[in-house]
């Protein structure tokens, strides 16, 4: 589905109501949208509202009357299947992580603090549903996929150190993108590649199962990063 098509079956359901002007599409669609992709199966909107995910889920249930609908409580988000897309709701958070826990405890905040819990700044960009027009928060959204380089929101020791995920999630884009990896992100991805020991088999295997395992840059990466050492 085109971002056009999506937008004509949000704006009218949203006319009107409170969630004008605090509702945005966010993540990979609007950084593809960017590299000139224009077919999409997933959207992701979060809402600068507290409880704002569940609010939207259950105000588009009866107006839109999706295929599917699910609610994850621990994080206040909803996941709804709307014709032939999936689309994911959830408030504008901060997150909190404990040492060792790759789950965060998460609390309301604006739009102004919720783009660094974000991982890269290519993901970090949001596009308000009516205006159309693109915040970029962090300050590096636009320019990064401009430069086709993937750098993290925060200092990439720290992002890292919460989720170690986000290291291979790094890999897979630069790979997906074709994008290179800034140089003080990938060497602390280097510096922290023992950490994906931490990771279930399961999360290792699924994030593993996105990339191409096929391509030889790839390969190169998770080598080169020392990750590949440390797979389970």
């Amino acid at each position: 589905m085109t971002l056009d098509a999506f937008l004509k079956i949000l704006r009218p359901a949203l006319e009107g109501s409170d969630f004008v002007g605090k509702t945005y599409l966010v993540g990979g669609v609007l950084r593809d949208l960017l590299l000139g992709k224009e077919d999409f199966t997933d959207f992701d909107l979060c809402v600068e509202k507290r409880y704002g995910g569940l609010k939207l889920g259950k105000y588009l249930k009866t107006r839109l009357l999706p295929l599917s609908y699910e609610i994850f409580p621990r994080f206040g988000t909803v996941r709804m299947k709307l014709q032939d897309i999936e689309l994911d709701l959830v408030q504008t958070r901060c997150e909190s992580y404990a040492e060792g826990r790759r789950f965060p405890k998460i609390r309301y905040c604006p739009i102004a603090e919720d783009v660094w819990r974000r991982d890269f700044a290519i993901n970090s960009l949001y596009l308000e549903l009516f205006s159309e027009s693109i915040l970029d928060p962090c300050g590096r959204g636009l320019m990064d996929i401009k430069d086709r380089l993937i750098c993290t929101t925060r200092d990439p020791l720290l992002v890292f150190s919460e989720d170690a995920l986000r290291m291979l999630r790094a890999i897979r884009f630069a790979g997906a993108l074709d994008f290179d990896i800034e140089t003080k992100t990938f060497a602390a991805i280097r510096s922290l590649a023992a950490n994906v020991q931490k990771l279930s088999a399961k999360a290792q295997s699924r994030e593993l199962g996105k990339m191409d395992m096929r391509s030889s840059r790839i390969q190169l990466l998770l080598q080169e990063s020392g990750i590949q050492n440390h797979l389970l």
